[in-house]
């Protein structure tokens, strides 16, 4: 397509019909070109990084700016233009699309026959993109009254029937997508016991397991899709990719979910770089062995290299300043991250490793007031640790069995204020060590990795199918037609009987993922005294409703209900109110008030249960939410932290931090090593090594 611009000066650029528009892939330089005398760009550049607190960029030079208003336009794909079959019209409002992924979009609206005939015949039509002027309160002028098609109905349809073709099917038959909630129901029964069954599955459990729910056929059609290079390189992979990964990722393995992650998570250059690599170990394979190195066809098409930025950094106590502002320059980058320490004359893979290792050691820091702590002092980790930077005194870094877990604080304090920076950071390093392949030792709690990938599997499963809320409400084009067809004797009711506004408390994206035996694991010694306070309530519980006794018994077992571990304590006896107690000095506050003064509200039997459910949801919702937010805004600036939706945490520890206890079998080392330099798989030199 060719168009106008901005000159450099700011001047508008005539008309040219020769200027042709081409997509830039700002993480990609050319490919390397090994013909003498050809000039390649060096693939690692410099990027210069402002200290901590100074201007982040300055302009030495500020161009005069045209404040003239602008024309706005709007992009619109046209299509098929085929004699006989109606044009449909695609807006090219998301960013994120390609047009070739437009292109599949439009062909599957036009009416050219059944799914296998439309994709047949998608090189067969001319598209046209047309623009046109949009007016104020975006009413478009110009252009032919072509009908523009609705994506929303759509691509609720692709929801709906995920992988089935569009056949009409029999009332009594089941659709594709009934059988894939079928199994959503089969996988809760057997790999949990949720509260919502009541079945003996003591059967089930011995028959069913998770690797038997694994579908080999779809698992090759995955992979079949995202080796093709124009499907994959133009992010229009089909929408049951997405959609099966995420809502069923029990039919792929976890190596299949970690390949379609790798290679569609990133970005276009990531894709592109994660295609020739793949065809680059294909015919590394396919060689004979003991021949020298495959070198370069000069014929072989290569998109490009991925760019390579290093930064330089200085060790020691400016050093978690220092990462902050490198990640916060860096967030948004596609090229790969290297670093440099200023002063020393390493580069590379080993220096890049090494930050990544300390800046994790950094973050684990006590005094930075992110992470569940406690004043006194584990006896097991009453000795000095070092984690790179020296041996540090005991209680330097948060040491916990549970793992880290978000601390809860005031949200309108100062100590919010710092952690919510800190945790800005956390999600965009998270991001980076994903994005450039690294690991880091950071031993984060099951809980907190459940709240990356937004909950167990199960628990994704049940929202599903509607056992759990969902986090986000989603409006149909359902909605909004019946939103319309109001009439006006119905808009003058609303009139005269205006319906009362019910303002609902926003709730943060996490809400409802994390449960109570959450908070006993991450704080083990809190959770011990809400569990004897939750068996209070239920002793009390069994006493009310227990229809033998009188009310004046009744009245008189309440009354002398006492703590079980605590030599016949009553719950007045501990002075309990409305407030949270931090388990630590180091976040600069003494209490938090659980209701509006909480402080002079003492807890009582008729409001215990009020008290555990207000203490619980501030440590896993209130106290954490600006934190959690923060960390959140961090990943997405490098990619969605939805993406992690199709993963347990379990797998996403080992995304991040990489097996903890690896049992490697002599099969295993047989398998994933390569020997080189003319050795073999049967050289008697490399089976003595894989026998050791």
């Amino acid at each position: 397509s060719s168009g106008g611009g901005e000159s450099g000066g700011g001047k508008r650029r005539s008309w040219d019909d020769e200027y042709v528009l081409k997509r830039q892939f700002s993480a990609l330089i050319p490919a390397f070109d090994p013909r003498p005398g050809r000039t390649n760009v060096n693939q690692t550049t410099d990027l210069e990084i402002p200290a901590p607190g100074g201007e982040e960029g300055s302009s030495s030079t500020s161009l005069a700016t045209d404040h003239t208003p602008q024309p706005r336009l709007q992009l619109v794909l046209r299509g098929p233009n085929i004699p006989g079959v109606q044009d449909v019209e695609i807006a090219l409002t998301d960013p994120n699309w390609t047009i070739f992924h437009a292109v599949q979009e439009l062909i599957q609206l036009a009416d050219l026959g059944s799914r296998q005939e439309k994709l047949r015949r998608i090189w067969e039509p001319t598209y046209t993109i047309i623009y046109r002027e949009m007016k104020e309160g975006g009413d478009e002028e110009g252009g032919e009254s072509t009908p523009v098609a609705s994506l929303m109905s759509h691509s609720h349809a692709c929801a709906s029937s995920v992988v089935s073709p569009a056949t009409p099917v029999p009332s009594m038959s089941c659709t594709v997508e009934d059988v894939l909630q079928l199994l959503r129901h089969l996988y809760v029964i057997t790999t949990s016991r949720d509260r919502h069954y009541h079945y003996d599955l003591e059967c089930v459990e011995s028959q069913l397991s998770t690797e038997e729910f694994t579908s080999k056929k779809i698992t090759n059609k995955l992979v079949q899709q995202i080796q093709e290079p124009l499907v994959l390189s133009s992010g229009a992979l089909p929408a049951w990719c997405e959609e099966l990964t995420h809502s069923c990722p029990f039919l792929f393995p976890f190596e299949t979910r970690h390949l379609y992650f790798s290679c569609t998570a990133f970005g276009a250059s990531r894709s592109i770089v994660w295609l020739q690599t793949q065809r680059d170990v294909t015919l590394e394979r396919q060689r004979a062995p003991g021949l020298s190195p495959r070198r370069d066809d000069p014929h072989e098409f290569r998109v490009g290299r991925l760019k390579h930025e290093r930064v330089k950094v200085p060790r020691g106590d400016q050093l978690l300043p220092w990462a902050m502002q490198v990640m916060r320059i860096h967030a948004d980058r596609k090229s790969i991250l290297e670093v440099e320490f200023q002063g020393e004359e390493g580069t590379g893979l080993g220096p890049t490793l090494e930050f990544y290792a300390l800046v994790a050691a950094e973050l684990q820091r006590k005094d930075l007031g992110m992470w569940l702590c406690d004043d006194d002092m584990d006896p097991a980790n009453a000795t000095s640790l070092d984690l790179g930077e020296g041996a540090k005194p005991p209680g330097y870094y948060v040491r916990r069995a549970p793992g880290l877990f978000p601390a809860p604080l005031p949200q309108d304090s100062a100590a919010a204020d710092r952690a919510t920076q800190h945790y800005w950071f956390l999600g965009v390093f998270l991001a980076k060590v994903l994005q450039d392949n690294r690991l880091v030792d950071l031993p984060l709690s099951h809980a907190f990795l459940k709240l990356l990938c937004q909950g167990e599997v199960v628990n994704n499963i049940n929202e599903r199918i509607g056992l759990l809320p969902r986090s986000r409400s989603v409006v149909t084009e359902e909605d909004l037609m019946m939103s319309s067809l109001i009439s006006e004797e119905s808009e003058k009711e609303l009139e005269l009987d205006p319906p009362k506004i019910c303002i609902e408390e926003t709730k943060p994206w996490f809400s409802g993922i994390l449960t109570v035996e959450d908070l006993y694991e991450v704080d083990p010694e809190r959770g011990r005294f809400l569990r004897e306070l939750r068996e209070l309530v239920a002793r009390k519980q069994r006493i009310v409703q227990d229809n033998t006794l009188s009310p004046e018994t009744k009245a008189r077992q309440i009354q002398n209900l006492s703590l079980v571990s605590s030599d016949g304590s009553r719950l007045e006896d501990l002075m309990i109110t409305f407030t949270y107690l931090p388990s630590s000095k180091v976040y600069g506050f003494n209490s938090v008030d659980l209701v509006s003064n909480g402080s002079d509200i003492e807890v009582r039997l008729d409001n215990l249960e009020e008290y555990l459910e207000l203490t619980t949801k501030f440590m896993l919702e209130t106290g954490i939410a600006r934190q959690m937010e923060a960390l959140r805004s961090g990943f997405n600036h490098v990619f969605p932290l939805r993406k992690l939706h199709a993963f347990t945490p379990s797998e996403v520890r080992v995304m991040l931090c990489g097996d903890q206890n690896p049992q490697w079998t002599r099969e295993d080392l047989l398998n994933y090593t390569e020997p080189k330099l003319g050795y073999t798989k049967d050289s008697p030199g490399f089976l003595r090594f894989v026998n050791v």
